[in-house]
């Protein structure tokens, strides 16, 4: 929620919403492998990639049976509005549908008999089920979890509960458990979070991505952890050295897997997801350098490995855009279908609404850096207004004739100004940037670039001086913050270290720093609210709900004189295809703006196919 502006790309959940998540370049695949010898530079031989599946929405999230006969995968294919489970032949072959739901069922993982598959369902609240491999009915095994992983060597399936996308939640918690029946045995029980469980060819060990017990800072605390079952003693498996000296942060790892090759993973580096190798002792050690299995311009995620060395992996394409949905912003009622305002395919974020609904300020690099672009909404017409390089994050002043905007430097964010009719910026804010700013202009909601970062403050335009103005409880983290149209009233968000997020409502009209006691708890602790945005009459709030399982939009009325919530919030927007999805955008980039008759958003397009290649 807080933290620098950055240019949109995927959050890495660790559910059945990856599914619905990718990145990638379009184009041909491209890919080698590096065959070393006697110290001589490796020599790249060329890969033979085949595709698997030709469809024209979402297949993804593919597993292979042990004898790599079979690959089960979700998809979209027969024109439903949600992902099913299909299984077919790994060379080729008629598909055969597993599920019949309208929920989302997706990472599938087979059985060391091969005889079963478990995955992960969106229904209610999310849950791993059971299925026979070839079709029947779906049992429960554990409700709210994500990502199952069966052990190679046995029937037990590892499987974790808790936030996607939150790699420091304290509620991430791994637990393993036999399918004929048993106790769930939760992994590393002392660790603050425990999740994405991967297991050991033999099947005795897991890498887990894992909080440590101990002081200090848990980002410190986090890596990829190898442990055995027989006991919880764990050991960092050693991959943040060969995955910085790749470009990378052991946070852009993803869909790892154990073989006997070594571990085979996803990790983005700038703008694209690839695949990579490293080889790994039977300890679970990492060793070596990284080894680039598929990608480059393009990208390439979520592989499945076979024991013949077949692999089977997810490729597409992906944009984002801003929509408009017709609305009619005093009662949360959509009054009209969704549209696209927005149409290009480089990446566009941090949509934001003129005061008048007219137009919309966002920021694209697509002409090469990141810029502060306007759409006139009727005419469809564009204008760079902030050159940039590296400007982003646009909001309007109430008067509609300026925008204040972000513009990264070499060691900081500072804040500009820009009149729109002389097109002249002044610097007006160092170190930091605006959330929104009070109707008259005088008063900016901020975030800081230093060590209260954490924190809400205030600054003065005409001089930049800041002031404290809400201060964060321990590792949470305050930001999203927005005043009402009346400027009685600001409404934030709370990030807290569990993975919790909610939008609190505090007094405008009050000086100096506001107290927690003077903060109202507008949206529940495991709503995940983030995003406030008020209705121009100020009598509904806005926000977008990220939660395990769904991603959307959602409104909550309130008395804008007294600040209090009247009934529980309400749907106002939630994707109903595979193929578009608010999940999978940066939590930065996900702006919405309303106006009285609108509703705008940053929205992901996907499409993406299955390929394969021999590993030999």
């Amino acid at each position: 929620m807080t933290g620098s502006p950055s240019r949109t790309q995927p959050v890495p959940p660790r559910s059945s919403n990856r599914a619905l998540g990718m990145m990638f370049a379009a184009g041909a695949l491209v890919g080698a492998f590096a065959v070393g010898k006697f110290n001589a530079p490796p020599a790249i031989q060329p890969a033979a990639f085949a595709p698997v599946t030709f469809d024209a929405g979402v297949t993804t999230t593919p597993a292979l049976s042990p004898d790599g006969n079979l690959v089960a995968y979700a998809s979209d294919r027969h024109g439903q509005r949600n992902l099913d489970l299909y299984v077919q032949p790994f060379r080729g072959g008629d598909a055969q549908r597993l599920t019949w739901t309208p929920e989302n069922e997706s990472d599938p993982s087979f059985s060391a008999d091969g005889k079963a598959i478990a995955y992960a369902s969106s229904r209610e609240e999310g849950g791993v089920y059971l299925i026979p491999a070839l079709g029947g009915t779906a049992r429960l095994v554990a409700a709210q979890a994500h990502n199952p992983r069966f052990s190679p060597r046995e029937n037990v399936l590892a499987y974790w509960t808790g936030t996607p996308g939150e790699l420091l939640e304290i509620r991430a918690k791994t637990y393993v458990v036999p399918i004929s029946g048993g106790a769930h045995r939760q992994i590393l029980a002392d660790f603050s979070a425990v999740q994405r469980p991967v297991w050991s060819p033999d099947g005795r060990k897991l890498i887990v991505w894992g909080v440590a017990p101990g002081d200090g800072s848990a980002t410190n605390r986090a890596d990829f952890w190898v442990t055995g079952l027989e006991r919880d003693r764990a050991e960092r498996v050693g991959l943040s050295g060969p995955v910085s000296r790749a470009g990378g942060s052991l946070a852009a790892v993803d869909d790892m897997i154990w073989t006997d090759r070594g571990l085979i993973f996803s990790l983005r580096t700038g703008w694209t997801r690839n695949l990579f190798r490293c080889a790994v002792t039977a300890d679970g050690k990492a060793e070596g350098e990284l080894t680039q299995l598929a990608g480059g311009v393009i990208g390439a995620e979520l592989p499945a490995v076979s024991r013949t060395g077949q692999m089977v992996f997810v490729s597409g394409t992906q944009r984002f855009d801003v929509w408009g949905l017709p609305l009619d912003a005093g009662h949360g009622k959509a009054t009209g279908s969704l549209y696209r305002i927005t149409d290009n395919v480089a990446p566009n974020e941090y949509p934001a609404l003129s005061p008048d609904g007219g137009r919309i300020a966002f920021a694209s690099p697509r002409n090469g850096a990141s810029q502060i672009w306007i759409r006139d909404v009727a005419k469809g017409e564009e204008e760079v207004v902030a050159a940039g390089p590296g400007a982003s994050n646009p909001v309007w002043l109430r008067s509609g004739a300026q925008i204040a905007y972000a513009q990264k430097t070499a060691r900081r964010y500072d804040e500009y100004v820009l009149d729109l009719a002389t097109k002249s910026a002044r610097k007006v804010f160092e170190g930091g940037y605006f959330w929104d700013v009070k109707g008259d202009g005088s008063v900016a909601l901020a975030h800081k670039d230093d060590a209260g970062s954490n924190n809400l403050f205030t600054v003065e335009v005409a001089s930049g001086k800041t002031s404290l103005l809400a201060r964060a409880a321990g590792d949470s983290e305050l930001g999203d913050a927005v005043y009402s149209p009346d400027d009685r009233w600001i409404a934030f968000g709370e990030r807290t270290r569990s993975g919790d997020s909610r939008i609190y409502l505090a007094s405008a009209l009050g000086s100096g720093e506001i107290p927690e006691s003077g903060w109202i708890a507008l949206t529940g602790a495991r709503e995940n609210a983030a995003k406030p945005r008020f209705s121009p009459d100020g009598g509904v709030l806005y926000f977008v709900n990220n939660g395990a399982v769904r991603h959307e939009i959602r409104g909550l009325k309130f008395g804008s004189k007294t600040g209090e919530s009247r009934g529980e919030s309400f749907k106002v927007f939630e994707s109903e295809v595979p193929t578009q999805s608010l999940s999978g955008i940066h939590p930065r980039s996900v702006g919405i703006g309303i106006s009285l008759d609108k509703l705008v958003f940053l929205m992901r397009e996907a499409h993406s196919n299955l390929w394969r290649v021999g590993l030999n």
